[in-house]
């Protein structure tokens, strides 16, 4: 009854903070649009939970026929990095439950109240409901083998679904702690070249590991143990810090300056470049930016090492066309994670900037720049990556990195006019961007951005060869350096057209 009228109270206040305000309408859309990514990758993990239940691994034939128990073996070893990585996609993704908690805490209202809500708040998110479209049709489909027992497989269910939601409440600790995040990629990194060198197999200790929750049940009552045990930790760690004096204070440090005079040759526009770098050096959301970026490098792998797959599946055209899709976004990361929000890395102060006598030319070259800067290192650091995939793959790896410079870098810059989403820099919730960032134009973006440079290649490579395919999207790379400045004066006319609105947004926020 308690817990049901504390739900009841705090529901409420949030939806009358959703339903008030000038910005419901985005909202609105926000969710809609968050809702249908939520069924598709929903779908998806569907999919690939069919999918696996007949696949047991690289080495085996698909769809596995013979031996019906290797595919949960090939499953129970990957697990140790499903949770390694599930963990880095919450920190960067997940967007934790904020109450406005400096208002409440001047309320009758408890504070274990307001943060039991904001722990339980956690249970049903997505992150914790996608696994069960992959886990559900994977178990059935095993359990219909009359290989497994059924209240094994039951139980091991219940594990992973334990700890998932130990991921869940950990997320709450490793929001605060940085050095933990880089701790678990380290380790994470270790492990993978211990096992690429042959070493050491993790994947060995996972399968046993992980198979104990099938062949042990008992093991249930450990793992949901240090569930409770890990919430009830979380709550004690939370409430330790829900002070206004203390807890909630704003935390300084001693301010540093930064030597960027070699940048001074190029003019007004170093300037803001400085900034910009000053920002990525100091601000924790702008790292999420960079770390994206990183990440993004080895995003061809994914779709690289699975080719022979996606060729089984349907043929060598489409999955020549996947590995080309991972080959555009190794080059594109940093531009797409740091382009996608200028003019909002500047909201806080953007009202200020719009007093002065600045140039909307100089300010965007300079965050263009960047963007180029950033698409250039990626380009070499994947092109040494993707080499040890031959010839063919850095040819797609440079023509990606032409089209990000010469057309991906404009549009990105383009939608950023229509997203009028203001940035917490010290927080690196939502590094994908929240609700007010989406809308129809920027949609539409994502077509020529994702779709229209694979179509080319696509098209192209199935008429000549790779190499003739990845020159077709390099030439249109190309066709967008050489034309910048009718870009660049689109681009200026669509700031200066939003200007007072995005200016009415940050207000409002």
């Amino acid at each position: 009854m308690y817990i049901s009228s504390m739900f009841k109270l705090m529901f409420g206040l949030q939806w009358k903070e959703f339903n008030r305000g000038k910005a419901v309408g985005g909202k609105l859309v926000g969710k809609i649009f968050k809702w249908f990514g939520i069924i598709y990758f929903a779908f998806m993990a569907f999919m690939m939970g069919i999918i696996a239940s007949s696949y047991g691994g690289p080495l085996a034939e698909f769809p596995l026929k013979e031996d019906s128990v290797a595919p949960f073996l090939y499953v129970n070893k990957q697990l140790i990095y499903v949770f390694a990585y599930l963990i880095v996609m919450r920190y960067f993704i997940q967007s934790l439950p904020v109450l406005n908690i400096k208002a409440l805490l001047l309320t009758p209202l408890l504070k274990t109240k307001i943060v039991r809500f904001s722990l339980l708040k956690t249970v049903l998110t997505y992150f914790n409901i996608l696994p069960l479209f992959f886990l559900i049709p994977f178990s059935f489909l095993l359990a219909q083998t009359g290989k497994f027992d059924v209240i094994g497989l039951i139980f091991w269910n219940i594990n992973i679904i334990g700890l998932i939601y130990v991921t869940n409440f950990f997320n709450f600790l490793l929001n605060n702690k940085d050095k933990l995040l880089y701790t678990i990629g380290g380790v994470l990194a270790l492990i993978k070249a211990l096992e690429y060198y042959s070493i050491v197999d993790f994947t060995e200790y996972s399968e046993q590991f992980f198979y104990l929750f099938y062949s042990a049940p008992y093991a249930t009552t450990t793992t949901w143990l240090l569930v409770f045990w890990l919430y009830d930790y979380v709550k004690k760690y939370l409430l330790g810090g829900l002070h206004i004096d203390t807890g909630l204070q704003v935390k300084t440090k001693e301010a540093k300056m930064e030597d960027f005079s070699f940048l001074d040759r190029f003019g007004k526009t170093a300037t803001f470049i400085k900034n910009d770098l000053r920002l990525l050096k100091r601000s924790k959301r702008a790292r999420t930016a960079v770390y994206m970026g990183i990440g993004f490098l080895f995003y061809g792998l994914v779709f690289a090492s699975q080719e022979s797959t996606y060729s089984e599946l349907a043929s060598d055209d489409f999955a020549a066309a996947m590995s080309f899709f991972g080959y555009l976004f190794s080059t594109g990361g940093f531009l797409f994670m740091f382009g996608s929000f200028v003019p909002s890395w500047d909201s806080q102060y953007y009202p200020l900037m719009m007093t002065q006598n600045i140039e909307y030319k100089e300010y965007l070259n300079s965050k263009w720049s960047l963007m180029v800067i950033g698409a250039l290192i990626s380009t070499v650091l994947a092109s040494f990556i993707y080499s040890f995939f031959g010839v063919n793959a850095i040819y797609a790896v440079l023509a990606g990195a032409f089209y990000n410079i010469g057309v991906n870098g404009y549009l990105t810059l383009w939608a950023g006019a229509y997203t009028k989403s203001p940035i917490d820099l010290n927080s690196s919730a939502n590094a994908f961007g929240d609700k007010k960032a989406f809308n129809a134009k920027t949609m539409l973006v994502g077509f020529p951005q994702i779709l229209l440079p694979v179509l080319v290649y696509s098209f192209t490579s199935q008429y000549y060869d790779h190499f003739t395919g990845c020159l077709a999207v390099a030439a249109l790379g190309t066709l967008g350096i050489l034309l910048k400045p009718i870009a660049f004066n689109l681009i200026m006319k669509a700031y200066k057209t939003e200007k007072y609105s995005t200016l009415k947004a940050y207000k409002t926020n």
